[in-house]
C-alpha cells in the first residue's frame, strides 16, 4: 500500500494551520523531562541538555486514511483526515491525559469515525496509546500516522540519527528534496526495518522514539527534515485495515529522553522485545557454525554446475576455507529461480537415492547441509499455478497479483513469479511438506529464502482465511515461521529453519539468518575509515542490530567465491557468520582449481561476482587467510561465537583509525581491535577491574599485547574481570 505523497507532506511537511479549540498546555513531569500536549502538539522539555528538546509548532500530530471498502479494483485516492479542524475533549485522567475525537470532519462532511489518543509518564519514559473506531458504513480506515514529532531542535554532527535499515544505518547529514525537505523511512518489518525504533543519538545523551507494537504490525519509522526550520520530525506510519463497525488500538509509542549512549535506548528496546518474543534454543552444531559455503547446484537455464556425486569436491573447497556448512539452492529439477514451488530431486544430477547418498557423505565429512526452499515465490504459467498458486497468490488493490521477475541470462527469458501469501493453509502446507522432505533427504536445515526480506503487503484476494483486504506478511509470518520451526523441533531437534534478510519479529524461529541486509555487504577498509570519521552522510552501522540483540547470528553476503583481508576482518570484528557463493561455472573453476576467470567467461551472465576483488588478491593466499581468520574464531568460540557481542562496551580505547568491539562472556571479556588502514597501528587499552590473560592473532598466534597492530589485520585480547 503506497501512501500519496500529500500524506507525506501533511505528517511531516509544512501545513496551513486550521482552526484548533484551546487546550491547556498542561505537561506530563517525568524523571527525564516533561511532555506537554496541547494546541500546538506535542512538546518535550528534556532535563538534560544532552537530549534534543522538542517544540511543537502547530502542525498534525496524527491523521488516518479512508478509502471506499469495495472489491478490487478499488479506484481514487484515500481521503486524509487528521487532528486539524477537530474538536476534542481533554480529560485530565489519574496518570496522564487523554484527547478524544468522537467524530472527523474534513471540512465538507463529518466522518462517523472517533480516535482517542491517551498520553501517560511511563518511568523514565513517556508512552502515547489510542483507539480508532471506525462507525462509517462503505469505508475501509486503511492507515493511521502517529504520533507525529515535530520541531525536533538536533544538530547530527552530534546527535547523528540511528535507523534500523538492515543491521543499522547512521544518518549524519540529510540533504534536501525539491521540496525543501528530507526523509528518512524504515518499513517494518523487513530487511530494511528491522526493529521498532530509531534514536537522535549524542555520545551522552538522546531522544529513543520506539513503537512496541507485540503484534509486529506493518509500520514505516520516519525521521523528516525540514530545510526552512532546520528541524527534524518522527512519525509512525501504520500500515493497517479497519473496517466499519470495527476498532483499531494504536500499539504503545514510546517517547524517551534518555542519558548516556545509544546503547542505554538499545537495551531498553531489547528488554521490552524479551518479553514479546520467547528466545530460540539454536542446536549446538549450529551455534559453532562459522558459515557456509553457498552454492548453486544447477541454474535457471538448466545448466548443471554441480552433480549430487561432486558435492564430495564442494566439501574440499569447504575445507580448505574452514566452513562448516553447504547452502545446495538449485538443487532440485528446476534449478535456482524456476519451477517453485515444486522442489524434486533431479535425474539430471543423479536422482535421489544420489542425493541422499551425497548428504550423508556430507555429514561424514563433519559438515552441514541445508537445503533451499523460496518462502513466497510461485511461478506464474506453471502446472502448479493454473491448478493451485494462482489461488494463493496476494492480489494487490488493482486485483492483479503481486508480482516479482528474476532474469539471470540475456539470452534466456526472465521467469515471474507470483507471491505465496502466508494466511493461506495451502501455503503453509507446502512450505512445511519441503521442510520435512529435506529432513527425509538427510538435510540439516532448510532455508526460506526472502521472508526475512519482504516488506508487508497488502492482499486483496478471497479465499485465504483473512479479511478482504488484510495486511500480510507481518504476524501472518510470525506464526508461519514459528508453526514450522516448532514442528521440525519435535521432527528432528538438530534441524533447523533459516530465512534471508531479517527482523526482529522471527528471531523466535530462526536458528541462522543468510545475509542480505545493510551491514552485511561487502566493506573495504577504507570505507571502514570513512565510517570511524563519519564522512558519508550515510553510512550502515552494524553496532545496531548487533548489540540490541546479541546472541543473533547471520552471515555476511558475499555473491562472490573469496573474501579479501578486509571483509575476513570485518565478519570476525563484529560476530559475524561467513559466507562465500559459487553460481557459475567460471565461480567452480576458482573455488576447485584456483583459476581466477575473466568477464568474457561469464558469457550472458546478467549479475557476475566481484572480479575486481577476485583479481586483487591470490586465490592461494585468499583462502588460506580466510581459513587462519576461522580458526582463530573457533580457537575463542567462547567469545567470538557463543559469547554475547557488546560493541565498545567495558573498556577504554586509545587509538586512531581502529575498530574495536568486544565480547562478554562470564567474567571473561575478548576485546577484538581492527586495522584496516594500510600503516601499523599504535594504541593503548584499557579494561577496569580486569586482568588481561593473552593477546593473539590469526597469523601470528601469541603476541605484545599492546604492541604495535599490522595494517589490515586484527588482534583479540582477553581479560578476566575480578569480582
Amino acid at each position: 500500500m503506497k501512501y500519496p505523497r500529500r500524506w507525506n507532506h501533511l505528517m511531516l511537511g509544512t501545513l496551513a494551520l486550521l482552526s484548533f479549540p484551546a487546550l491547556a498546555a498542561e505537561g506530563l513531569h517525568g524523571e527525564r523531562g516533561v511532555l506537554t500536549v496541547d494546541a500546538q502538539g506535542i512538546s518535550l522539555a528534556p532535563a538534560s541538555a544532552t537530549c534534543p528538546a522538542i517544540t511543537a509548532r502547530g502542525e498534525p500530530m496524527w491523521a488516518l486514511l479512508m478509502q471506499p471498502d469495495t472489491p478490487p479494483p478499488v479506484a481514487g485516492a484515500p481521503v486524509v483526515l487528521s487532528d486539524k479542524g477537530q474538536q476534542p475533549q481533554r480529560e485530565v485522567t489519574a496518570d496522564g491525559i487523554r484527547l478524544t475525537y468522537e467524530s472527523l470532519t474534513d471540512g465538507k462532511r463529518t466522518w462517523r469515525v472517533g480516535v482517542t489518543l491517551a498520553f501517560r509518564r511511563k518511568g523514565d519514559a513517556f508512552e502515547v496509546t489510542g483507539e480508532v473506531r471506525n462507525n462509517e458504513p462503505g469505508w475501509l480506515m486503511c492507515g493511521f500516522t502517529g504520533p507525529v514529532l515535530h520541531g525536533i531542535r538536533a544538530d547530527l554532527a552530534t546527535h547523528p540519527v540511528l535507523m534500523p535499515d538492515g543491521l543499522g544505518r547512521q544518518i549524519n547529514r540529510m540533504t534536501d528534496d525539491k521540496q525543501g525537505a528530507s526523509e528518512v523511512a524504515t518499513v517494518y518489518p523487513s530487511r530494511k526495518g528491522t526493529m521498532q525504533w530509531c534514536a537522535f543519538a549524542g555520545e551522552q545523551g538522546g531522544l529513543y522514539f520506539g513503537c512496541h507494537d507485540a503484534t509486529h504490525g506493518a509500520k514505516t519509522i520516519c525521521v523528516r527534515r525540514d530545510a526552512a526550520s532546520q528541524a527534524y520530525g518522527l512519525a509512525v506510519k501504520h500500515q493497517v485495515f479497519c473496517a466499519a463497525g470495527q476498532r483499531w488500538s494504536l500499539p504503545p509509542t514510546v517517547i524517551m529522553p534518555y542519558s548516556g549512549s545509544w546503547h542505554t535506548a538499545a537495551r531498553y528496546y531489547r528488554a521490552w522485545s524479551e518479553g514479546i518474543v520467547q528466545p530460540l534454543a539454536v542446536p549446538e552444531w549450529a551455534r559453532n557454525a562459522s558459515g557456509w559455503l553457498l552454492c548453486i547446484l544447477k541454474q535457471q537455464n538448466g545448466e548443471v554446475l554441480w552433480d549430487y556425486a561432486s558435492l564430495g569436491k564442494l566439501c574440499d573447497a569447504a575445507d580448505a576455507r574452514g566452513l562448516d556448512v553447504l547452502g545446495l539452492f538449485g538443487w532440485a529439477h528446476g534449478g535456482h529461480d524456476h519451477l517453485y514451488p515444486e522442489y524434486f530431486p533431479d535425474p539430471k544430477m543423479g536422482g535421489e537415492e544420489a542425493l541422499r547418498k551425497a548428504l550423508h557423505e556430507i555429514r561424514q565429512r563433519g559438515k552441514r547441509s541445508i537445503l533451499y526452499a523460496n518462502g513466497q515465490l510461485i511461478e506464474q504459467g506453471t502446472e502448479f499455478w493454473s491448478k493451485a498458486g494462482q489461488a494463493l497468490a496476494v492480489l494487490k488493490q488493482d486485483g492483479a497479483p503481486v508480482q516479482q521477475t528474476y532474469h539471470k541470462y540475456r539470452t534466456t527469458a526472465p521467469f515471474r513469479f507470483g507471491l505465496g501469501c502466508l494466511v493461506a493453509p495451502a501455503w503453509y502446507d507446502r512450505m512445511l511438506a519441503l521442510a520435512v522432505q529435506a529432513n527425509a533427504l538427510g538435510a540439516d536445515g532448510i532455508l526460506y529464502d526472502q521472508l526475512g526480506v519482504n516488506e508487508p503487503l497488502a492482499c486483496y484476494a478471497a479465499g485465504h482465511g483473512h479479511p478482504v483486504p488484510a495486511m500480510v506478511y507481518v504476524e501472518d509470518r510470525v506464526r508461519f515461521l514459528r508453526r514450522i520451526e516448532e514442528h521440525m523441533r519435535q521432527v528432528n531437534p538438530d534441524f533447523i529453519v533459516m530465512t534471508e534478510g531479517l527482523h526482529d519479529s522471527v528471531l523466535g524461529s530462526i536458528s541462522l539468518f543468510h545475509g542480505c541486509m545493510t551491514g552485511t555487504f561487502a566493506v573495504s577498509g577504507q570505507e571502514m575509515l570513512a565510517r570511524l570519521h563519519r564522512q558519508d552522510k550515510s553510512a550502515p552501522f552494524p553496532e545496531l542490530f548487533r548489540y540490541t540483540f546479541p546472541a543473533m547470528m547471520t552471515t555476511i553476503r558475499m555473491p562472490t567465491p573469496m573474501l579479501d583481508r578486509a571483509m575476513a576482518n570485518f565478519t570476525c570484528a563484529y560476530g559475524l557468520r561467513f559466507e562465500i557463493e559459487a553460481r557459475y561455472a567460471p565461480d567452480r573453476r576458482y573455488l576447485c582449481e584456483e583459476r581466477v576467470p575473466g568477464a568474457d567467461e561469464y558469457g550472458e551472465v546478467i549479475n557476475k561476482p566481484d572480479l575486481a576483488l577476485m583479481k586483487a588478491t591470490p586465490p592461494a593466499a585468499a583462502t588460506r587467510y580466510l581459513k587462519q581468520v576461522i580458526e582463530f574464531q573457533r580457537a575463542h568460540a567462547d567469545l567470538l561465537w557463543l559469547g554475547s557481542f557488546t560493541d565498545d562496551d567495558g573498556f577504554a580505547l586509545k587509538g586512531r583509525n581502529l575498530v574495536a568491539k568486544s565480547f562478554a562472556a562470564g567474567k571473561k571479556l575478548g576485546v577484538l581491535i581492527w586495522n584496516p588502514g594500510d600503516q601499523p597501528a599504535t594504541f593503548a587499552l584499557n579494561v577496569p577491574g580486569a586482568t588481561l590473560l593473552a593477546a593473539s592473532e590469526p597469523e601470528r598466534g601469541n603476541v605484545e599485547a599492546l604492541g604495535p597492530l599490522p595494517p589490515q589485520s586484527i588482534r583479540l585480547l582477553e581479560w578476566q574481570k575480578k569480582e
